[in-house]
């Protein structure tokens, strides 16, 4: 069983050292999931159903969302802090399935440009970029393993959370005591005018359905992360495709000593230039839907995770405080800087990607490469050191020391709910 796990996890079963490679079977696990989200289809020119898998994820979403928005209402009407901040908490994380899902809904035509620059990229080297092949196949390796990473760490977190929602509905009814009282716990806490959550069958319904939105949102968000990492290291491969291209511009470029040979050297060096311009263009087209469709994304995660943190974190500790341990919000908490750390490495990584075209291009000796290239050097290192379309007014870069100051900000907000007497 190991050992077919590694087999499946190393790609043993594929040979991807000759012959043409179909990326969606190299990335089987990524194309499933999108086929089961209704956006992999790319010869169907009809608009998606309504009526899919898709619609009872929205509507099961909504649902719990708005549940927990007036919860969280009821907190604020009631004072009651610890109820604000869990239900305030989980309003935020199902509103977020709420905008995957209507991003993914919007943006179809970017997901079907990114599967046919998929498709044409793993064509391109294994035809005309046949020198760069085990280079880039290293790249697409590292890029599976990366995304079995994610969807296993993110659907553990799921299902980990609903275990211990049983576990503690368990452990509640063999140390139910009925002098002391107490009620069945929850794992959204759920609140609603006059409906008693803890008295039959209010309480099996409102159990089962917090469940079914812990699965579905673990699934929904295994789409979007895994989604996002491929799209990610697809584009820093184009850029790696440039790089290699740029390092073999003058490869066999020699100072003609005849007419024929300038005219070869030349029509030589236009021939592959046109090639690294072509790979120039669909990168950052590529870049261009990646930011359609995640830019929301990314600005909603950098307003909202750092809040998700600190709130999930003080719950813990004021539960910790009364003598009891909140593991489903302990996991909702790592999982949450976790799974926001991952864009953020991965942002800082395409940047850090895209600027070193420019540095490609000064590697080259391009003032013996005749005047003819020397503009389009000129445009692709100047749009290489522009910054990612994935800015806007009033929000930080997408990177690391974006991240990195989130978790300062959360951190010194829970000092301050600690010290605060409420």
């Amino acid at each position: 069983m190991i050992k077919k796990f590694k087999s499946f996890y190393n790609k043993d079963n594929i040979d991807y050292s000759t012959g043409y490679v179909d990326p969606f079977k190299y990335h089987q696990v990524f194309y499933q999931v999108l086929v089961a989200f209704k956006v992999a289809d790319l010869d169907s020119k009809k608009v998606p159903s309504y009526f899919n898998q898709n619609a009872v994820l929205f509507l099961t979403g909504l649902g719990g969302a708005l549940i927990t928005f007036i919860s969280f209402c009821h907190g604020l009407q009631t004072f009651d802090l610890p109820l604000i901040t869990e239900a305030g908490t989980y309003t935020i994380v199902l509103g977020y399935e709420l905008l995957i899902l209507s991003c993914t809904r919007k943006n179809i035509p970017q997901y079907h440009n990114f599967l046919r620059a998929l498709k044409e990229d793993f064509e391109y080297i294994c035809t005309t970029g046949e020198k760069y092949r085990a280079p880039y196949f290293e790249n697409q390796l590292q890029t599976w393993k990366i995304c079995i990473f994610a969807c296993v760490f993110t659907f553990s977190t799921g299902i980990g959370m609903v275990i211990f929602a049983f576990l503690s509905l368990f452990y509640f009814l063999a140390t139910y005591d009925a002098e002391v009282g107490g009620t069945r716990p929850l794992l959204f806490p759920f609140w609603f005018p006059n409906i008693d959550f803890g008295k039959f069958p209010a309480y099996e319904m409102a159990f089962m359905y917090a469940n079914i939105c812990c699965i579905f949102y673990a699934y929904n968000y295994t789409f979007m992360i895994q989604t996002q990492i491929v799209w990610i290291r697809q584009i820093t491969s184009k850029v790696d495709v440039m790089v290699w291209s740029l390092q073999d511009l003058l490869v066999d470029i020699y100072p003609a000593r005849t007419q024929e040979e300038s005219l070869y050297y030349s029509y030589l060096i236009k021939s592959r230039m046109r090639e690294i311009v072509i790979q120039h263009q669909s990168m950052y087209s590529l870049l261009e839907d990646y930011a359609t469709v995640y830019k929301k994304l990314l600005l909603y995660e950098q307003t909202f995770s750092g809040r998700v943190i600190c709130l999930t974190a003080y719950c813990i500790v004021e539960k910790f405080d009364e003598g009891e341990f909140q593991a489903i919000l302990a996991m909702l908490c790592v999982a949450t800087i976790v799974l926001h750390f991952i864009p953020s490495l991965l942002c800082t990584f395409l940047a850090d990607k895209v600027s070193s075209v420019c540095d490609a291009c000064w590697n080259i000796p391009f003032w013996n490469a005749g005047p003819v290239i020397r503009p389009y050097m000129v445009v692709i290192m100047q749009r290489s050191l522009r910054p990612l379309p994935l800015q806007a007014i009033g929000f930080d870069n997408i990177s690391i020391e974006t991240f990195s100051k989130n978790m300062t900000n959360a951190y010194t907000l829970f000092n301050m709910l600690r010290q605060t007497n409420l």
